[in-house]
């Protein structure tokens, strides 16, 4: 019994070490690869606690190939746009501009009763006070009244890669961004955000210097 429960602290401070590193945050708030790791690193921990016959080594070493993999994918996923979409998907807009994008529902599975079910979470009584609905890369839904759909920004470059589906979106055009990246005398590969309002109003913010 004693041998259990001294496995069960270093198994436990191991794990708030291992997910320090990772950088994790509380469970609503992961994607889904931070998720899986997560889930992964605490079936492979639950096995020694479980069978004392297992070496600790046996948690240790798999839970520390599995951070290591997921701070390398962190890292490729900063470099690499692309990358980042397919593994973490993209935010999703279910109500653009006042209008519900049924098709947005459909494929990615979300009644209309749920979204009413987090609008009223949210303190929101009816969709038609609901610009924008958001549903967001961990899950959730966020919502933005139209009030306030003026603090709503839409990012078209994200370290350097041009998001052309969100600009077609907005109704923005490439030329448009060239327009604004000449008067900033800046090109494409030099900024790490811009972004855009329904006003016009952009905000860029360029890359740190290394």
């Amino acid at each position: 019994m004693i041998s259990v429960f001294i496995r069960t602290i270093i198994i436990y401070l191991f794990l708030s070490f291992l997910l320090k590193i990772m950088g994790k945050r509380q469970i609503g708030e992961l994607e889904v690869s931070e998720l899986v790791s997560t889930l992964l690193i605490s079936e492979i921990a639950a096995i020694p606690i479980s069978d004392p016959s297992i070496p600790l080594s046996y948690a240790i070493v798999p839970g520390l190939f599995i951070a290591f993999l997921e701070i390398a994918l962190a890292a490729m996923k900063n470099k690499s746009q692309a990358l980042k979409r397919v593994i973490e998907g993209e935010p999703v807009y279910i109500v653009f501009r006042g209008t519900l994008c049924q098709s947005a529902l459909l494929d990615n599975r979300i009644s209309v009763n749920e979204v009413l079910a987090e609008m009223r979470i949210s303190g929101i009584a009816s969709l038609s006070e609901v610009y924008y609905a958001i549903l967001e890369q961990n899950g959730k839904l966020s919502f933005v009244k139209e009030e306030d759909k003026d603090t709503v920004s839409h990012p078209v470059i994200i370290d350097g890669a041009l998001d052309k589906k969100r600009l077609k979106l907005i109704g923005l055009d490439e030329d448009w961004i060239r327009e604004q990246l000449g008067r900033a005398e800046l090109s494409p590969d030099e900024v790490f955000l811009l972004s855009v309002n329904d006003d016009g109003n952009i905000n860029i913010i360029r890359k740190e210097i290394p």
